[in-house]
């Protein structure tokens, strides 16, 4: 079922067939994925040189490459097909000094102008220089016709961003440097929060806040691979966009054999539109008159169903007012960019009011985007850790991953930040440490049943535990006269609870995934909710 979602209609078919119903009403939500599946086709994607990256005889599951920057080559050259203008001038923003620069190595074949990275973010004089001469330069290259499209490496830091939104923010120089239709694009690894996005969100809605304005963030894997590659897009004046970015990634699938995701695309401000004659005017008689009452007679609802997921590594202790925290700019839950910040109060539902070190608030903050500061002791390797990383403004924190340990309180770690780099780290400079739940079947099976005896009005329970030996993790099932669960196990990180009751009552749902997610008499788990929903089933009107 992982792989081929079209025997879910053949077995919903032969559900209806046994018991005979006249009416069905269904649903599919796709949660996560069971390691040690086989993918539905055979990657074509290239495995890389390490000769352990395919499945040993006997095996069922590989040892994946992790993908390199290098791989990013042939996706950017594809993603370079957006700009849809003759002769299009394309500048290249490229770390300075002599660090590689990736993205030059890829578009060695188009015409190009290269710009170095000038900025320091911690010299005033040195900044206001770069501003000049980014400027300069990007007028010199404009001689002939207007820049169409900007690469950005992703060895570039934000400092350069910087520069080329102060550059940019005078409209007139904006009309002047760049093309009605130009492209922005920022090729990376998607093991960190890149810092690109907030640039892109300025053009969208300052720059080019005009439809057709779009921000989109394209992210490619490989079942022979670890991690994913990232594409952040920016593209303004293109009425085919999305045409185009529909082909990009049915390219990079059949070329390559790479599966795309698109987890978002932000348009413009739409044009404001001339008055016309509709087609269709609605009145009275084009909407429903059956009375209120009919409508509510004609639902018929069966129970209730929570969906909820959770992760292992994801604290969901409490937290006080006054407690120095981590929050994450960026709204991800294992990677970006955190920043310091203090619980200010505690809301009803499990939310949090944040200060941050620079005054600014956040509200409502969820437990999962929250990480307490406090380290002490030691770290090993292979420990997941939060790094502090100095900038030019103010001191960020990112996930790190310990190489390696180092004489006087030193670590090798590899650092997922917009570099992407491995650096020795005072201890000083760790913030937390996270500590990883190992799950197994056994205890998927328990955190099964603690959450059914927490309600003590159930009768007897039937529990079971599915699982093959070609698949890393598992299923358990309870049956009950009121209702059901299922509890599955990815074979990684992922827990997924679908929960149904026939009485609707969400206080009962709210207790048994409090019951399930403690777990204290399994020691120290630390994993917690993601997401949740959860909503009414049955026919008629009842969704």
């Amino acid at each position: 079922l992982w792989s081929s979602f079209d025997k879910l209609d053949t077995i919903k078919d032969g559900l209806v067939g046994t018991v005979g119903a006249e009416l069905t009403s269904s649903y599919k939500i796709s949660i996560s994925g069971m390691k040690g599946v086989a993918a539905a086709e055979i990657p074509k994607f290239p495995a890389g040189n390490n000769s352990n990256s395919s499945a040993k005889a006997g095996q069922h599951t590989p040892v994946l490459t992790a993908f390199e920057l290098g791989d990013l080559n042939a996706i950017l050259k594809e993603t370079i097909s957006v700009v849809q203008i003759a002769d299009p001038i394309t500048l290249i923003l490229c770390p300075e000094g002599e660090k590689p620069c990736q993205s030059l190595e890829a578009l060695k074949d188009v015409e190009t102008k290269v710009l170095l990275t000038c900025a320091s973010g911690e010299d005033t004089k040195r900044d206001a220089a770069c501003e000049n001469t980014t400027f300069h330069f990007m007028k010199s290259a404009t001689s002939k016709s207007k820049i169409t499209a900007i690469v950005i490496d992703p060895a570039v830091p934000s400092k350069m961003g910087k520069i080329l939104k102060r550059v940019l923010q005078n409209p007139q120089t904006s009309e002047e440097l760049l093309a009605a239709q130009f492209v922005l694009l920022a090729p990376g690894l998607d093991s960190y929060g890149p810092w690109y996005k907030s640039l892109f969100e300025w053009f969208r809605t300052d720059l080019a806040k005009i439809s057709p304005s779009h921000h989109a963030k394209v992210l490619f894997s490989s079942p022979t691979r670890s991690g994913k590659l990232r594409m952040g897009i920016f593209s303004a004046g293109n009425a085919d966009f999305y045409s185009l970015l529909v082909d990009l990634t049915e390219k990079c699938e059949s070329k390559y054999g790479l599966k795309t995701e698109i987890p978002r695309v932000l348009d413009g401000k739409p044009k404001k539109m001339e008055c016309f004659n509709p087609l269709i005017v609605a009145n009275e008689s084009s909407y429903d008159k059956t009375t209120a009452d009919s409508q509510w007679e004609s639902q018929n609802p069966l129970g209730m169903q929570t969906v909820s997921q959770f992760e292992t590594g994801i604290p969901g202790g409490p937290l006080r007012v006054g407690d120095r925290v981590l929050g994450s700019i960026d709204k991800e839950v294992k990677s970006g960019t955190w920043y310091p910040a203090t619980v200010k109060s505690v809301n009803k539902y499990g939310t949090f009011n944040l200060i941050y070190d620079d005054k600014e608030r956040e509200t409502d903050m969820p437990r999962h985007f929250i990480r307490k500061m406090g380290f002490s002791g030691h770290a090993s390797v292979n420990d997941e850790i939060m790094v502090r990383r100095p900038q030019s403004d103010f001191d960020y924190f990112y996930f790190g991953k310990v190489l390696d340990k180092r004489p006087n309180n030193k670590y090798m770690v590899h650092i997922h930040d917009a570099i992407n780099m491995t650096e020795v780290v005072d201890r000083n400079d760790i913030a937390a440490k996270m500590f990883m739940s190992q799950v197994s079947c056994t205890m998927l099976l328990g955190l099964l049943r603690k959450a059914v005896a927490s309600n003590k009005t159930w009768g007897s329970c039937k529990l079971e535990i599915h699982r093959r030996d070609t698949i890393d993790g598992c299923v358990a099932t309870a049956l009950w006269p009121q209702g059901n669960a299922v509890a599955v196990w990815d074979g990684g990180a992922k827990l997924d609870l679908n929960l149904f009751t026939f009485e609707e009552d969400k206080q009962i749902h709210e207790t048994f995934s409090d019951a399930f997610l403690e777990a204290k008499s399994f020691g120290t788990l630390s994993f917690g909710r993601m997401y949740q929903n959860q909503h009414p089933r049955g026919s008629g009107r009842v969704v």
